[in-house]
Order: C-alpha cells, then structure tokens, then sequence
C-alpha cells in the first residue's frame, strides 16, 4: 500500500517488495523481499530464496553458486527471517549450507523428495503430507488441520449451554410450557 501524498491515502503501512532474479544453466533463483505488517519483532522483514536446480545441472556448482548468493543475503540482512525453497532435484542443500534445516521430511514424487523449503530455524515449520490430487485441484480447504478438536469443542458448548439454560429456567421459576 502506498502511503504517499501522491496515492490519495493518509493510513496503512507501506508494503515494498523487492526481487531479484538470478539465471544460468546451473541455478534458477528468484528472490522476494518483503515488510509484511505482522511480524515476530526480531525480523525486520523476510527474503524467499524460490530455486530450481534442472537435471542437467552440475550440482556442485549450481550448489555454490547458491551458496554464495545465501550467504550474501545473511551477511547483508543479518535481521531478516530467511526461507529457501523450490525444487532441488537431486541436489543436497545441507551439504553445501550446513546452518539450513529442511522442513520437508516424506516423499514428494514419487519415492522421492524433491520439494524443499529451509530456514536457519530449526523446528520452525511443520510440513503434512496430502494426497497427490490435492496439488492438481487446487483446494486445500478440506486437509487444513485445526489446531484443536473441533467435534470436541463443539460438544463441550452444546453441554455447557444445556446446562446454563436448565439453570436459568430452575431459577426463573416459571411453570409454563412452550
């Protein structure tokens, strides 16, 4: 949102988006930054590293060429929340950048997983594996998990109102019959 005078709007954050795009036959990195308005306070904003490493590629060098662009990141933006992801085939980023933990842990082609995403923070992030006709509808609402029993939740405030309407009719002493 622009805030400027220009723009005609007088609230609201400014929102920036920075990209920077990075090609050659070993490495495709497409990189996003960004200032959401709601972050944890040790972030000032969020880099997403998406990256594709083809087949063809030579992994060590595609791997080092990605090494040092990560690396220039974290130096240049010591308080920002650093996410890599994309396809990696059959590259190991953990070797070449050891302080990244993969968040990804079962199976995405296949008997292989090929689908990735990083961070410096360790158990920050919790993938859940889905049928693969999800990624082809589109409609992930039905395989959202609540953070809580719903049907538990549910019964529990059909019993709690039960009992507070009883309550409330005892007390009223009334007679009648609706």
């Amino acid at each position: 949102m622009d805030t400027t005078a220009d723009s005609g709007k007088s609230r609201g954050n400014n929102t920036n988006v920075v990209t920077l795009a990075c090609y050659s036959c070993n490495l495709e990195l497409l990189t996003l930054k960004f200032h959401p308005i709601y972050l944890p306070w040790e972030f000032t904003s969020v880099i997403v590293n998406t990256v594709y490493i083809p087949l063809q590629a030579n992994m060590d060098t595609a791997l080092c060429e990605l090494h040092e662009a990560l690396k220039q990141f974290q130096v240049q933006h010591q308080d920002t929340a650093l996410i890599v992801v994309g396809d990696f085939n059959s590259a190991n980023l953990k070797r070449a950048v050891p302080n990244l933990y993969q968040h990804v842990t079962f199976p995405t082609r296949g008997k292989r997983t090929l689908d990735h995403c990083y961070t410096p923070y360790k158990d920050s992030y919790k993938a859940l594996a889905h049928p693969p006709f999800v990624a082809i509808s589109g409609n992930m609402d039905e395989y959202k998990s609540a953070a809580y029993g719903v049907r538990r939740a549910v019964r529990e405030a059909k019993r709690r109102y039960g009992r507070k309407l009883e309550t409330q009719f005892q007390q009223s002493g009334s007679r009648s019959l609706w």
